[in-house]
């Protein structure tokens, strides 16, 4: 397996159902030690500056700041740390940001 099948594969299992941090967040499951999971995995992408990227990891990344914004209010609802979770948002982009670039 290729280290880009690999990085998708993982970051893809974020976005199952039951165990991925996506998907709990999507139900309103905000868990730290999930988000720390899951920004192990984004930390372990590295910088693609003048590389090609897989388009599958780029539409595995790019939509993560948005959802994570998204979810904020049923993370509220299921009685989530919000500050918490803004933060685990903020690093969740700024990783984001730093594997993809920003405008």
């Amino acid at each position: 397996m290729t280290q880009s099948a690999t990085l998708i594969e993982n970051i893809e299992s974020e976005w199952e159902p039951d165990d991925g941090f996506f998907w709990k967040i999507r139900q309103g499951l905000f868990l730290e030690s999930d988000f720390e999971r899951a920004l192990a995995k984004v930390n372990a992408v590295p910088t693609f500056s003048d590389q090609l990227v897989p388009a599958r990891l780029v539409s595995l990344l790019w939509y993560v700041p948005l959802f994570m914004q998204w979810q904020i209010e049923r993370v509220r609802e299921h009685g989530g740390d919000e500050a918490r979770y803004s933060t685990a948002t903020n690093k969740m982009t700024a990783e984001v940001e730093r594997i993809l670039g920003v405008p």
